[in-house]
């Protein structure tokens, strides 16, 4: 029997708050700054602190391989509301200079 499937998105996770240890965004947030403003970056951002322990997103570049403008203010805001915040380095990299992902706790 197949298992039941949830339709949704950031930032409304059909899920209950505290459902997951991780929540993982690979090759969305941050990618897309020039499509998707800082505003929406914060509200997918809270949606899944709501439900997972740990937010990890990668990578921190925007699709022309420069940093998001959006890592720093996201940096401030989560430490400010005090979050564990840290850039990891990882072994993974799709795009020139994308190594490193964020990870909010």
């Amino acid at each position: 029997m197949p298992s039941p499937s949830l339709a949704g998105g950031v930032p409304n996770l059909p899920f209950a708050d505290g459902a997951f240890d991780i929540c993982l965004s690979s090759h969305f947030l941050f990618l897309y700054t020039d499509n998707l403003t800082l505003e929406f970056h914060f509200q997918a951002i809270d949606a899944m602190l709501r439900v997972a322990g740990e937010v990890r997103i990668f990578p921190i570049l925007d699709i022309n391989a420069r940093r998001s403008p959006y890592v720093d203010a996201a940096i401030r805001r989560y430490r400010d509301g005090g979050r564990v915040v840290a850039e990891v380095p990882v072994d993974y990299e799709f795009q020139i200079g994308g190594n490193a992902m964020l990870r909010i706790r």
